[in-house]
């Protein structure tokens, strides 16, 4: 390896020179790269002195753009990544979003041999400045999946994102929004009146909703997994209900996401009854949620037609008129359904392993990170158990 001064005269007379620095990489092969200043070539010959030593080298005439390798990224994951299954469209799609919005907008000419720690570092300072903190992070993430999937294809010999992270600190977390008591209540009955609607075709819609709605507070599932129900799951006879499937927003149904996702849920009495009622009126299949052609309902559906008219009625969306046509904005998703049985586990004393049982969590730390705020903290308790220890240990 070495450094020399070169000078040449360009085709139209002008004198011009350069510091060259040679070296030769990991596979034998003589390559050259030229700086303006010596320093430069200097300081740069030294680090990839290292990495040829290291065997982790990659020369830019090999190397590819971030863009590229964002783009082999994403059809990886279409593909589904060593061996896993595809990610899900709603995914796929926020990966997309993240890699046209933000990582090929202010990185996506870069070319990942001429990436640097300082320069991810520099990256998520630009996002931390001009997105959410919460954005940031998951931009970040999905850039050390892109060198990691380019390193494992052998097209980058180290992934120098991997030291750069954001902070999850609780101050930076949003707590999810929860309905309060009285607002769920009401939600049920206003559901409930819609079915002595003297309309036939809103009182037949009701009479599915209703049960679908007292179904998500009363077990917490989420909404795939209720698209996803089967009636073989439901045991009517001793109340209980298994969750084993969901419905992507494909209309595809398979295995729930995670061996922690099949679960057995106990079902209490007014549910039993709403849903042996609807077992009556309910389309012929195996489905308990179907559209009226025994298919398998879409979110939209669930969320445009069930969720936000009925907000509307409870006094917990904000109508507005766009275009000529009516627009409800509810302060609440449908998710937050799931939010309160959680909620209302946790304020009946259930301990947060059993609460990360029954909501299908991974871990019991997806289950702090949600839902943390609302366990109990008993002073009290604490100082007790101090003194007793205090107490077995000193006698």
């Amino acid at each position: 390896m070495a450094i020399s001064k070169r000078s040449w005269t360009t085709p139209k007379g002008e004198r011009k020179s350069a510091w060259e620095a040679a070296y030769t990489d990991q596979q034998g092969k003589r390559r050259r790269k030229q700086f303006a200043r010596k320093r430069d070539a200097e300081a740069w010959l030294v680090n990839t002195r290292s990495e040829v030593a290291s065997g982790i080298h990659t020369p830019d005439s090999q190397s590819i753009t971030v863009a590229h390798a964002a783009d082999l990224w994403l059809q990886a994951c279409e593909r589904g990544r060593d061996g896993r299954d595809p990610v899900e469209p709603h995914t796929l799609r926020a990966y997309d979003s993240h890699v046209r919005l933000h990582i090929k907008l202010l990185l996506g000419s870069e070319l990942l041999s001429q990436l640097t720690t300082p320069k991810i570092a520099s990256f998520r300072d630009a996002l931390i400045d001009t997105r959410s903190r919460a954005l940031a992070k998951k931009v970040l993430a999905s850039l050390k999946s892109i060198i990691k999937e380019a390193q494992g294809r052998g097209l980058v010999a180290q992934n120098v994102a991997a030291p750069v992270s954001i902070t999850t600190a609780s101050r930076h977390k949003m707590q999810v929004q929860i309905p309060t008591k009285d607002q769920v209540r009401l939600i049920i009955e206003k559901a409930k009146e819609q079915i002595s609607h003297p309309q036939p075709h809103i009182s037949q819609a009701w009479r599915r909703y209703y049960p679908l709605l007292l179904t998500s507070v009363m077990t917490g599932i989420r909404a795939s997994e209720l698209r996803g129900l089967f009636w073989s799951n439901i045991d009517l006879t001793n109340g209980s209900l298994s969750v084993t499937h969901r419905a992507d927003e494909r209309g595809i149904i398979g295995s729930v996401k995670s061996s922690a996702g099949r679960r057995k849920i106990s079902v209490p009495p007014s549910l039993t009854h709403a849903l042996k009622e609807w077992k009556l009126l309910c389309p012929p299949g195996e489905l308990v949620f179907p559209n009226w052609k025994g298919n398998i309902e879409t979110h939209a559906n669930i969320v445009n037609r069930c969720w936000l008219p009925v907000c509307e009625r409870s006094g917990m969306a904000t109508v507005m008129q766009k275009a000529k046509k009516k627009h409800v904005d509810a302060h609440f998703s449908f998710k937050a359904l799931r939010h309160f049985h959680a909620s209302m586990l946790i304020a009946s004393g259930a301990s947060p392993k059993e609460v990360q049982v029954e909501m299908g969590h991974s871990s019991i730390q997806v289950t702090f990170d949600i839902y943390g705020h609302l366990f109990p903290e008993d002073e009290g308790a604490r100082g007790q158990r101090a003194a007793t220890m205090e107490a077995e240990i000193f006698g």
